[in-house]
């Protein structure tokens, strides 16, 4: 039935697209025609008028024609328009006065005309009947004033000095538009005389295009390259009357619709007529109608320059086309019924015995294997209900067998997953019970660090390195918390928390953790940072930080000899300005890795290369490192050579951080010294005097009312007692949790405002959810980090921080430079690049006396930074005497 019904459609339509290209080939041949003969009339009516204009001119530069006798050159006029089908000829002298002869009345008598100054004593425009011999006989009219000198067909031709055509309106009855040839005349002396002028009226043009049958709905017209209509077929004039005077049309306000869509299609596909250089074919839809259109430019030698348009309708020649069409959309149709009452009673005879079939396996799939299937009639169906029949009463055997040996794998299944399932509740249980118990005494460290860092009393070297105590506990942190990373990358749950952080602070705490492990080895290592590194960027430092920390500590780990270097790089190739595409690094001498090895060292518990290196780690750092920079959308890769040294690096796109500052305190150089307003109080809950004498040295000097509990029962009482504005809780306690005194004061009328952060070492979601789900108000893991801990007061107390600048070097025109031979000793090693040596050497210098400190301490600052090429430019200026 389909083949049928798309056979004869086929059919039709080949019919269809092979008539309507017919019809184009033909409207394309008659417009060409069309065209081709509004060019051969064009030439031979204006070329009368052209050779008219030329002639008088070459006749009154040949004295043939003596110019100052009007009357004459008026009944000369009046001869030759006898002669030609001339709509007007006429001279106009430079001193306004004017000669010439035309078909001026709508009756069609030839006129002479006459503007003379000196003979009239006037400027009027008088018009005198004639006889015969075109002698002036009476006056018909005097057209009042008029200055021929001052028409468009005189001044530019004067203007231009050559014969060139003028098309101007009539501005009196019968308002013709003209086409004018004109000549300049000039004497002897190359003295312009005045002007011949020929006039065509343009109606005959379009008295031609209307004879010209294109097609029934067909229209040809003549346009200027500005738009304005010369003539068409249209019954419209080319002009309108305002205000009692004619005023030219342009084609695309034209009221005939053919025209008027044609030319504004014109316009929209060449964007300027002037642009149509060439004959041009074109198609385009009006009223859902396609419409043919050929333009063809058409110049002379005298300046014009118009295009001459033809539109035909595709209607007008679709009309038999349509009706074939019609017709085989019947004979379609009819096909389409006879083939489907024959395609109805073929398939009921066909697929009735394949529905026993079906129906007979759908009972077999559900578990129904007694069927047997008979068919009649159809040979090759006979053949496969046979084959159906054997096929069931094996799939019976078989599924018998099959039954017992799923009971029998089943039951050890289940006991697997009994097994596998206590298991995972074991392992579960202990990394959250591991993760606590360590992050309890890391607390202490941490916190009694970022205490001392506030210190004013701490000296600059011990404050150093209270901050490498920091780092150093920070870095033990994340690898504490390595293990729960990878429970979390194998349920997919790990994510990435941004925030603004300072860069080059960042990379260079990471640079001085490595430091330290490099110099117990006894091997360099080198900070490589762009000069181009953005002072702000949003990642998730401490990812970013677990990622560089375990690329370099493993470089450092394989690397006997030579040293280790972290090279930090924008790449250039990222057209977004508020993002900027970063190449991580970090390069050794060490030991290597062999080609084999390579596609393991990112897989969990895998180690490779030396047996003793391999017992200092868990073989899950690149694991997690390579999941974390997936996160990023960027990927780890490695090159390397046994006993040459690996290269790690990694790409990731990064965004700009202009408010970083805001968003880190630590980085402004900036310091909490206190808060505005009435003093507040705060409650610490917790079993754990470490872990509230963290809070409490932090929050005393600032200048808040510390109370201590050591249960949730005990911290009950002393929120009766004391009504602090905040209570700091952790969750596990003795006596009474953290909960359940969450819970007690959310269903007390008069405490269940109270403002609770929860602060726990239990830092897995679920006990985050936990807490907040049992009525905390946040929630602050341990370690406790100063920064978290004072967004929080700020955020719940309504606080404003008063802040104490931290002395920095801001002139170096308070600067005391060392000896020139000193200055001179420090530029050599920051030239050469030994930022090592460097540091020691201007260390020893500034112990020669204090009055050196403040420079010291500069070149200390920018050596800390790695920004040698700050530090040679310092120097030079010292050593060429500019600052003093």
């Amino acid at each position: 039935m389909l083949q049928i019904f798309a056979a004869v459609g086929l059919t039709g339509y080949l019919s269809f697209r092979n008539g309507q290209q017919a019809i184009n080939d033909l409207a394309t041949r008659l417009r060409s025609e069309v065209s081709l003969r509004i060019d051969q009339h064009l030439e031979t009516q204006l070329d009368t008028a052209r050779n008219l204009a030329q002639t008088n001119g070459d006749a009154i530069d040949l004295k043939l024609l003596d110019p100052q006798y009007p009357a004459a050159l008026g009944q000369f006029f009046w001869k030759q328009l006898k002669l030609h089908n001339i709509g007007y000829i006429g001279f106009a002298y430079t001193t306004g006065d004017f000669a010439g002869a035309g078909r001026f009345f709508e009756d069609g008598r030839v006129t002479v005309d006459e503007v003379s100054q000196q003979r009239n004593g006037n400027l009027n425009w008088y018009i005198y009947n004639t006889n015969s011999q075109g002698e002036r006989t009476t006056l018909a009219i005097d057209n009042g004033r008029y200055i021929a000198k001052e028409e468009s067909w005189y001044t530019e031709p004067a203007r231009a000095g050559q014969p060139l055509w003028t098309v101007y309106q009539w501005q009196s009855p019968p308002y013709t538009l003209s086409i004018s040839a004109n000549r300049p005349v000039y004497d002897q002396n190359k003295k312009l005389i005045g002007v011949v002028g020929v006039d065509q009226r343009l109606s005959q043009i379009s008295d031609f295009l209307r004879e010209l049958k294109v097609s029934p709905s067909g229209k040809t017209f003549i346009l200027e390259r500005t738009g304005l209509i010369i003539a068409s077929s249209a019954a419209q004039e080319p002009y309108k009357l305002v205000d009692g005077k004619a005023t030219r049309l342009h084609a695309s306000n034209s009221q005939d619709a053919l025209i008027r869509a044609t030319t504004q299609h014109l316009t929209k596909q060449f964007s300027n007529l002037n642009q149509i250089q060439q004959s041009q074919t074109l198609e385009f839809m009006l009223d859902g109608q396609r419409q043919f259109v050929q333009v063809a430019p058409w110049k002379d030698k005298w300046g014009l320059d118009w295009l001459v348009v033809v539109a035909v309708p595709e209607s007008d020649f679709m009309a038999q086309i349509n009706a074939n069409t019609r017709t085989t959309i019947v004979l379609c149709l009819g096909a389409l019924g006879v083939a489907t009452i024959l395609g109805v009673f073929t398939s009921g005879w066909i697929t009735k015995p394949i529905l026993q079939l079906q129906k007979a396996s759908q009972l077999i799939s559900s578990g129904h294997l007694d069927q047997t299937v008979e068919v009649q009639g159809i040979n090759e169906l006979e053949s496969l209900a046979d084959s159906f029949n054997q096929m069931a009463g094996q799939l019976k055997t078989s599924f018998i067998e099959l039954e017992t040996r799923v009971e029998e794998r089943t039951a050890e299944l289940k006991e697997a997953k009994l097994i596998a399932d206590s298991a995972n509740q074991a392992k579960s249980e202990f990394l959250a019970n591991m993760s606590h118990e360590l992050r309890t005494p890391l607390n202490g460290i941490l916190g009694y660090a970022q205490i001392l860092n506030r210190s004013s009393a701490l000296p600059a070297k011990e404050r150093h390195g209270v901050e490498i105590i920091h780092q150093c506990g920070s870095h033990l942190l994340t690898l504490i918390n390595d293990v729960l990373d990878l429970s979390k990358i194998e349920a997919r749950k790990l994510e990435l928390t941004l925030k603004a952080i300072h860069f080059p602070s960042f990379l260079q705490g990471v640079a001085e953790i490595c430091r330290i492990r490099a110099d117990q080895k006894n091997i360099d290592f080198v900070y490589d940072p762009d000069p181009q590194l953005p002072e702000g960027i949003f990642a998730d430092e401490k990812r970013l930080r677990q990622v560089l920390l375990n690329l370099l500590g493993n470089a450092i780990k394989f690397t006997e000899f030579g040293s280790v270097t972290l090279k930090v790089a924008v790449v250039e190739n990222h057209a977004n300005p508020s993002t900027r595409t970063f190449k991580f690094q970090v390069e050794d001498t060490g030991v290597g890795i062999a080609p084999e090895a390579l596609d393991k060292i990112f897989q969990a518990f895998e180690q490779v290369g030396d047996r003793q290196l391999k017992a200092e780690g868990t073989g899950l750092g690149l694991a997690i490192s390579q999941r974390i920079v997936q996160l990023m959308n960027g990927q780890i890769q490695v090159k390397s050579q046994p006993q040459v040294g690996s290269d790690f690096f990694f790409e990731v796109e990064l965004a700009i951080a202009t408010d970083w500052a805001q968003q880190n305190l630590i980085a402004t150089g900036e310091q909490i010294i206190g808060y505005e307003g009435q003093r507040r109080s705060i409650l610490v809950v917790d079993d754990r005097w470490e872990n509230r004498d963290v809070i409490v040295n932090l929050l005393e000097p600032l200048g808040f009312i510390l109370t201590e509990a050591e249960n949730g029962q005990d911290g009950l009482a002393k929120i009766r007692q004391h009504s602090p504005d905040l209570v700091i809780v952790d969750l596990s306690m003795p006596v009474m949790d953290g909960f359940e005194m969450l819970k007690q004061i959310r269903n007390t009328d008069d405490l269940k405002h109270l403002k609770v952060i929860v602060s726990s070492a239990s830092v897995a979601q679920l006990d985050r959810r936990m807490s907040l789900s049992a009525g905390g108000d946040d929630f602050l893991p341990k370690p406790v980090q100063t920064s978290e801990l004072f967004n929080l007061l700020a955020n719940y107390l309504k606080l404003t921080w008063k802040y104490e600048a931290t002395a920095t070097i801001t002139s170096t025109t308070e600067l005391i430079p060392p000896p020139r031979e000193d200055l001179q000793k420090l530029l050599e090693l920051a030239q050469d690049g030994l930022v090592k040596k460097l540091t020691e050497a201007a260390e020893q210098i500034g112990q020669k006396s204090d009055r050196y400190q403040p420079f010291i301490q500069k070149i200390l600052q920018l050596a800390k930074q790695f920004q040698t090429e700050n530090i040679e430019q310092l120097l030079q200026e010292y050593l060429a005497g500019d600052r003093v």
